[in-house]
């Protein structure tokens, strides 16, 4: 059972303000995010319960809603209103592993929270899933990126356009792409090999840069 607790300064130190309990008995969280007045908590073990949390009363805080959907999000990214995007892993019913998926969930109604949009990559992880610094989002566009199976892979994403696949980035079949950022109207790619750039519109390359 995991707990989600509020604190306040005090003295001199942080001291409970309030606490929810109950969430995701006999799991452990995935992932968590903070958004204005409203948390979203993910735990799993075979089934991936997405909670919202109403935080407005740091002394009271409570689960709204409940989300039950096979597998997990393992990142959470706020992609525009009432939206949220994760990246994690699809899984069957005992709670194997069946590779990556992106998902887009809504909600506008925190007690009813719906997915709206899946992606299945395939098999494999993308680093995203363990480190925020290796995604990517850039709301003027919706192009969202992420390491996946050592290339970067783009889609634009949205309430109505859903997860639209843009395209790839490889450097070298060996080396992982690490990062993704945003200059100009380009889209970076960094790994161990080098830097390269791309379209911001196409991911069509650039140019690159060897590090050796």
């Amino acid at each position: 059972e995991s707990f989600l607790t509020t604190l306040r300064p005090s003295g001199g130190a942080l001291v409970q303000a309030g606490r929810v309990g109950e969430l995701g008995k006999g799991e452990r969280v995935y992932a968590v995010r903070f958004v204005g007045d409203t948390g979203y908590v993910v735990t799993f073990r075979q089934i991936d319960p997405l909670y919202t949390i109403d935080l407005s009363q740091p002394e009271r805080p409570r689960v709204l809603g409940e989300l039950k959907i096979p597998g997990y999000s393992a990142y959470l990214h706020p992609i525009g209103e009432d939206l949220l995007l994760g990246v994690g892993q699809d899984a069957d019913e005992q709670g194997r592993a069946q590779g990556t998926q992106l998902s887009i969930f809504d909600v506008s109604d925190l007690r009813k929270p719906t997915r709206l949009h899946t992606r299945h990559l395939g098999q494999g992880w993308s680093e995203a899933e363990h480190d925020h610094h290796a995604f990517l989002f850039w709301p003027r566009t919706g192009l969202m990126m992420i390491p996946f199976e050592q290339n970067a892979v783009g889609f634009r994403v949205g309430r109505s356009r859903g997860i639209d696949p843009v395209g790839r980035v490889e450097h070298d079949r060996t080396t992982p792409i690490r990062r993704s950022l945003v200059v100009r109207d380009g889209v970076l790619t960094v790994s161990d090999d080098g830097v390269k750039a791309s379209s911001l519109a196409t991911l069509a390359e650039r140019g690159f840069v060897s590090f050796r």
